[in-house]
């Protein structure tokens, strides 16, 4: 049973979920709905009175999903986001900008990326070449029907349409989701292998996994331990980087054993110690 209510203060709107469950939950979806759980015996009061005492909780996550434009992975215009453990700031591209750029770098055979120092810089470089050049000398010619983003050294430079007001939600979801999956693969695939490592100095046999990456709404990673495949989350790029090493520790674990048991926690704790930890602080930061 679903009803939609909404505080006497009028503050905050939510769903109420009347199902068994023996606590109560509350959690912020991804697209800004405040969904309340509670057992069909729990007085409206009660519930109500729940919501009120995480009312900085909700306000944060409403705020942190409006911030990012709707899409979890679509950062708004003029903000800064994490991006593998480095501060990147997001810009929308404006003609004069960029044409100032291009001329302070005409030095250059070809405009650099990122910074030596960047998680971007090798996650971009191995799929650039060729490739690389035409698209900066598109950036520089201005196509008008344009979805893109391009680093630079320690920007996020969004190209959307000249007509802005009419802009596809949808297109920019899909650049953006584009954009993760292209930077984000050789950024897990090198970390895969640092985890690999791991698992071996650790004393365990591993085999070399098959990698994908992409967008998942309900869990941060899959093994599938007779296909030798894990998929990795690409939310987990929007952060400090402990998380998604964690994240590889722990699916990494399901080839010694795909079970939760308690064989399973000691291979964690072999080889990630401080797993425990990593976990809470992953759990608050993306709350």
């Amino acid at each position: 049973m679903k009803e939609l209510r909404t505080l006497p203060d009028g503050s905050i709107t939510y769903e109420l979920h009347r199902k068994r469950v023996k606590n109560m939950n509350l959690r912020v979806t991804t697209s800004g709905v405040v969904r309340v759980s509670a057992s069909p015996r729990v007085p409206l009061g009660l519930i109500e009175a729940f919501i009120c005492r995480h009312r900085a909780f909700v306000e944060k996550a409403l705020q942190n999903r409006k911030s990012r434009g709707g899409h979890p992975m679509v950062p708004a215009v003029d903000t800064e986001i994490m991006v593998m453990g480095k501060m990147y700031r997001v810009i929308l591209e404006q003609p004069h900008t960029v044409s100032a750029y291009l001329e302070t770098s005409s030095q250059d055979s070809q405009l650099s990326d990122t910074p030596s120092d960047s998680p971007l810089k090798g996650s971009l470089s191995k799929r650039k070449g060729a490739q690389g050049s035409r698209s900066q000398r598109k950036l520089s010619r201005g196509n008008a029907s344009t979805y893109a983003v391009t680093v630079v050294d320690d920007i996020l430079l969004v190209r959307y349409p000249s007509n802005h007001e009419t802009l596809d939600a949808s297109k920019v979801e899909r650049m953006w989701l584009s954009f993760w999956k292209t930077i984000g693969q050789d950024f897990m695939e090198t970390l895969a292998q640092q985890v690999y490592s791991e698992f071996q100095q650790a004393g365990y046999t591993v085999p070399t996994p098959t990698l994908r990456l992409r967008y998942m709404t309900s869990r941060w990673g899959s093994c599938m331990p007779l296909k030798e495949i894990i998929t990795m989350n690409t939310r987990l790029l929007l952060g400090p980087t402990e998380f998604a090493h964690y994240v590889m520790v722990h699916e990494f674990a399901h080839f010694i054993e795909p079970n939760h048991s308690s064989r399973f926690y000691k291979v964690m704790s072999d080889v990630l110690p401080n797993w425990e930890q990593v976990k809470a602080e992953m759990k608050e930061y993306y709350t």
